[in-house]
């Protein structure tokens, strides 16, 4: 005749099944939200199923922007999220009262510490206040623009 298992047993076989599937949301949950911009805004580009629709990402380092140096990645995903590949991404920063806009160009992430197909461009935010943030997402010929407003603190 087979074995029987005790109850109790099969009680802490349960709770530690529910412990695992507790850590492994938990380190799924944390991940995805790792992930998610700051800053998102739908552009559309042809593809070759057609015209489809991109979200052009944007996370900001430190992620409450301030005066001096701070780090801009911008990521091209499809609607669903998965990285798209794009030839080369442009940044003018306009700050508040609407002085002349300064141009920074991306340079793409090369490590795993930064989303997939994301460009990294260091940016310099001279004084508080609402600042403009202009993606250019060029792609071949194509050339598609998102405007984005921050609001950059004193320290």
């Amino acid at each position: 005749m087979g074995r029987r298992i005790s109850r109790r047993v099969w009680g802490i076989g349960i709770v530690l099944g529910l412990i695992v599937i507790f850590v492994a949301g938990i380190v799924i949950w944390g991940l995805a939200q790792s992930n998610k911009p700051e800053y998102q805004q739908q552009i559309s580009m042809p593809s070759q199923a057609g015209v489809q629709q991109y979200l052009v990402n944007l996370w900001l380092d430190p992620s409450a922007p301030h005066v001096g140096s701070n780090q801009l990645t911008v990521q091209v995903t499809s609607i669903i999220g998965t990285p798209t590949a794009i030839d080369s991404i442009d940044v003018k920063l306009t700050g508040p009262n609407g002085a002349a806009p300064t141009t920074v160009s991306g340079t793409l992430a090369n490590d795993s510490s930064h989303p997939s197909q994301s460009f990294l461009l260091p940016v310099e935010f001279n004084a508080a206040g609402a600042w403009t943030i202009t993606v250019e997402v060029h792609s071949g010929d194509l050339l598609r623009t998102s405007t984005y407003q921050v609001n950059v603190s004193q320290s």
